[in-house]
């Protein structure tokens, strides 16, 4: 009876250990594209395909870092999924120049900072996976040299 007991509490303690996704509720954002034409991107239209939303500043170094893996796995899954880059800066045109500047093909998206911090955003870049009903499945907080292959391991599952 007391291994039986012990065993318990330090299975306990051993899923008090593991770190959950953070609580963050279904995906329902809409949000201004930085482009020369006036349009919004609303995750709603998304319907049935997993999202890879990428929060990040124009002034972020490691946000910059991560755009060739972003720009990867948007021309790998397009159609099958969608990846955007969610700016947290409300100047589009700052935005704008880091498309520019980094020949960035993701779609780009601006005035995100609130809707960040309303799902947990703490620091950048910070990227989130949904699947196809738009519930998270996976973060990356930081940059990391093999963000490409792992966000093409993912949306492999997701999109099968």
């Amino acid at each position: 009876m007391k291994k039986i007991l012990f065993t318990a509490v330090l299975a306990c303690l051993a899923a008090a250990c593991i770190a959950p996704l953070p609580q963050v509720p279904k995906l329902n954002l809409s949000l201004p594209v930085a482009a020369t034409e006036e349009t919004s991107w609303n995750s709603a239209d998304y319907k049935g395909k997993p999202i890879l939303i990428a929060f990040m500043g124009s002034w972020c170094p490691w946000c910059k870092r991560s755009l060739p893996a972003l720009d990867a796995a948007s021309a790998a899954f397009a159609g099958k999924a969608e990846v955007v880059g969610a700016f947290a800066d409300s100047d589009k045109e700052a935005v704008l120049a880091v498309i520019k500047q980094h020949n960035m093909q993701t779609k780009a998206l601006y005035n995100a900072r609130q809707a960040g911090t309303e799902m947990g955003v703490q620091g950048f870049p910070h990227i989130m996976l949904f699947d196809k009903k738009h519930r998270l499945v996976r973060a990356w907080n930081g940059y990391s040299p093999d963000l490409e292959a792992q966000f093409k391991e993912e949306l492999t599952k997701l999109t099968k």
